[in-house]
């Protein structure tokens, strides 16, 4: 195991968290420790960005101190302005991310090896090699030579700037970069339930390891149930077994579930990489999935963003109405900014960061009209309504709504114009639009993956709800419950649209308990995550060359979805059980204060307290059994197999699998500059450009990802220039060769099965033997021979 890049590595984020410390103390005053769980994140944000602005001009490491210099600038501003962190807080706060930093090294070192196949682990290595070479921003496409990337990279920008600033070399950088957003999403976690259990009274450490579990470490119920299967009475098992099972045996087994069942049910062959494979169309994903699967998704490595978003949101609702500076500070500074770091880092995240801002804005006790000048917002208030004048307080909250909905926009605006660059003057994936109504989702698959996150919202509405009801006559609750019922029946069998009919209930139960004053915070993040999960039954992105829908959109959705429904859960199973142990402490000594047990035996008091716990016990179990499986296999079973040689070295696999190439691939990267090379190119999720991807070098043309950024008919234009160059007469071979300003020939394995008996003799004057070794030479072009 590499240990010195490691402890080199955590300097950065140690810098960043001092440095990022006073400002959340500023922005996170409201809160228990003064936002120290937040420090990273408000660093990481703002230096960030500063990278990407300055970067378009130029980009180095002199462009990551500049970065830095303006956090350290914010810094002293918010010291002066009476920011004072709490630093054995801060230190606390900063061994939690190193917990999440090891649990994700823990994963990586057991297959560090960067390849080809069942991912884009190749697109993002080759993306942070390309960035170390950049000398501006947006870097030359490794893949389509002469261009600008067509891509958003700030995720691989902060990748590589990581490494940059603690010169680790990327092939250590790359897992390393991997465990550190692990860890800020794990510490972000921890923050934001601790922040809303200690609001309520009890333990921020217990509610921090409800969040940090529940949002990075546990799973889906999926694990628990296929595994529980065969072990259920056959009226069960019969309909669980196509909720469960269904999509895997229709996509991968040619539609034969008892096959699918027989391989998915047994935990000695279990394999991780279907769990997210249940609803049909769809992919779903949980952040622990995502990490492991090892790619630089913008949508993974933006989760710990978007909880630093929902944590901004907590202190909008945390934060005085008197305090309006500061509300507008959180509002369009600190939503804002990480608007606009999702629009260069990952634009699915853009609306969530839109959307959290309308709920914060709704939800807190300050009037979304209090952020405008007091003339203005003296005028859209309105006079107040009574709670007991149904009509009137519903209209006012409506208009909450509208004018939170405006705020929403105003931090849509604001994201749009930092990330600019890219989004408005950049080179953006194209897509087709927006489209509605897609395939909706059957109840049971849904229900296969979140019945637990669903469950803990359910008990977390009931308990909350449940004193109001008590006040309400029988006849009306039951007359109520029936009506909900025929409402659900309704949406489900004549609109077809079951998912509505179970998300719908308690996104609204829960918006009103939280605006009667009955919910807290964990509900406010329960609605959001719910409403993303249900967004994408209602719309999805139509992208080109995608058949199935819904197939990016649920990719990129869902696992937000989780992030911050999982966040509010954690939260609620925090106070859940810290109440259930009040209440048993209160039945105790009611018992004992009534001199023994109930005449009939049965103690409801206990009953009351322990059932909840029982429940949450049971959700607990179930979504630990994921985390438990994926360690056994991805850990475990190296360790068992006497295999577990821990390493984080990206290059491993190469040098394993392909070490007939890996001496070539070495000696490209350390080409200086940024010299064209051509490659043969081949099938993506297979060993082709790997040229370009292990050197960061632009090649002409590389994975067909590019038929997507650039047109099929670009792609296909290059892939033929390329087998002429290979191929052709040698007149218009020259004629390519000098319109891309190639500089090395690559033949190697993938060259020679390509081209077999066709391809050229390299013993032109135009040709010299740069390199040759193993099973690769390397010609350099003479640019005045051609």
């Amino acid at each position: 195991m590499e240990w010195l890049p490691v402890l080199v590595y955590l300097l950065a984020p140690a810098a960043l968290t001092v440095l990022g410390a006073p400002i959340a103390a500023l922005l996170f005053r409201s809160l228990p420790r003064k936002g120290a769980a937040f420090a990273l994140p408000t660093a990481l944000v703002p230096f960030t960005i500063t990278v990407f602005w300055v970067g378009q001009l130029t980009f180095g490491l002199h462009t990551l101190v500049v970065g830095l210099g303006v956090l350290v600038a914010g810094a002293i501003a918010a010291t002066r302005l009476g920011a004072a962190p709490e630093w054995r807080s801060v230190a606390a706060m900063y061994g939690v991310f190193g917990v999440g930093f090891l649990v994700m090294v823990a994963f990586r070192a057991a297959d560090p090896g960067v390849t080809a196949a069942g991912g884009e682990q190749f697109l993002h290595f080759a993306l942070v090699n390309a960035l170390e070479r950049a000398n501006t921003l947006p870097p030359e496409d490794m893949w389509f030579a002469e261009k600008r990337l067509k891509y958003y990279y700030g995720t691989q920008l902060q990748v590589t700037s990581l490494s940059m600033l603690t010169g680790t070399p990327l092939r250590y950088g790359f897992n390393l970069g991997i465990a550190a957003f692990y860890g800020l999403l794990f510490v972000v976690a921890y923050g934001v339930a601790g922040a809303i259990v200690h609001r309520q009274g009890y333990s921020y450490r217990l509610g921090g390891a409800f969040g940090a579990f529940f949002v990075a470490l546990a799973g889906p119920t999926t694990t628990a149930i296929r595994l529980a299967t065969p072990y259920l009475p056959e009226p069960l098992a019969d309909p669980i077994e196509p909720a469960a099972f269904g999509f895997v045996a229709a996509r991968f087994n040619g539609g034969d579930l008892a096959r699918t069942v027989a391989d998915l049910s047994n935990p000695l062959d279990w394999g991780w990489w279907y769990t997210r494979y249940v609803v049909p169309g769809t992919i779903q994903e949980v952040p622990l999935y995502s990490f492991v699967k090892a790619d630089l998704h913008g949508h993974t490595f933006a989760n710990g963003y978007v909880l630093f978003a929902g944590a901004l949101a907590l202190a909008y609702y945390a934060t005085p109405a008197g305090e309006r500076t500061r509300r507008r500070a959180i509002v369009f500074g600190g939503l804002g900014a990480v608007a606009g770091l999702f629009g260069f880092m990952n634009t699915w995240s853009l609306p969530t960061a839109a959307g959290l801002t309308v709920l914060a804005v709704a939800a807190a006790d300050s009037h979304p009209a209090t952020l405008l000048p007091d003339p203005l917002a003296e005028r859209l208030q309105g006079s107040p309504a009574s709670p007991e004048d149904r009509t009137a307080w519903l209209a006012r909250e409506l208009w909450r709504l509208v004018l939170a909905a405006f705020t929403g926009v105003a931090v849509l605006a604001v994201g749009v114009v930092i990330a600019a660059p890219f989004l408005v003057f950049g080179q953006v994936p194209t897509n087709d639009g927006i489209g509605f109504l897609p395939p909706r989702s059957p109840l049971g698959p849904f229900l296969v993956i979140y019945a637990g996150l669903v469950a803990v919202f359910a008990l977390y509405v009931a308990a909350r709800g449940w004193p109001a009801i008590e006040d309400v006559s029988k006849p009306k609750v039951v007359a109520g419950g029936f009506a909900l019922l025929a409402v659900m029946a309704a949406t489900t069998g004549i609109l077809d649209f079951a998912v509505l009919a179970v998300l719908g209930p308690l996104i609204v139960a829960g918006w009103l308990l939280v605006r009667s004053g009955r919910g807290d915070f964990a509900l406010v993040l329960l609605v959001a995550g719910a409403g993303l999960l249900l967004s994408f039954e209602l719309v999805h992105a139509k992208l080109p060359l995608v058949a199935n829908p819904r197939w990016n959109t649920s990719l990129k959705v869902a696992v937000q979805g989780w992030t911050l429904g999982a966040a509010g859960a954690g939260a609620a199973i925090a106070v859940l059980l810290a109440r259930s142990y009040e209440r048993l402490g209160e039945a105790f000594d009611s018992r004992v204060a009534g001199g023994g047990p109930p005449s009939n035996g049965v103690d409801t008091a206990r009953l009351r307290a322990l059932a909840p716990a029982a429940f949450i016990v049971v959700v607990l179990l179930a979504s630990a059994v994921f985390p438990t499986m994926m360690f056994a296999t991805e850990i475990g079973s190296e360790i068992d197999g006497n295999r577990y040689n821990p390493s984080i070295d990206a290059h491993q696999a190469a040098d394993r699998f392909h070490h007939e190439e890996y001496e070539a691939l070495r000696w490209l990267e350390d080409r200086p500059g940024r010299p064209t090379i051509v490659e043969a190119p081949g099938d993506s999720y297979d060993w082709t450009s790997p040229a370009a991807t292990f050197s960061g070098l632009p090649s002409v043309v590389g994975w067909d990802h590019e038929a997507e950024y650039r047109s099929p008919e670009a792609y296909e234009r290059r892939v033929d220039h390329v087998d002429e160059m290979y191929t052709g007469e040698w007149a218009t071979a020259a004629a390519h060769l000098d319109r891309y300003d190639v500089t090395y020939v690559y033949v190697g394995p993938n060259e020679r099965e390509r081209y077999g008996e066709e391809m050229r003799a390299f013993d032109r004057e135009a040709f010299t033997v740069a390199f040759e070794g193993g099973e690769v030479t390397i010609y350099e072009v003479d640019r005045s021979e051609l």
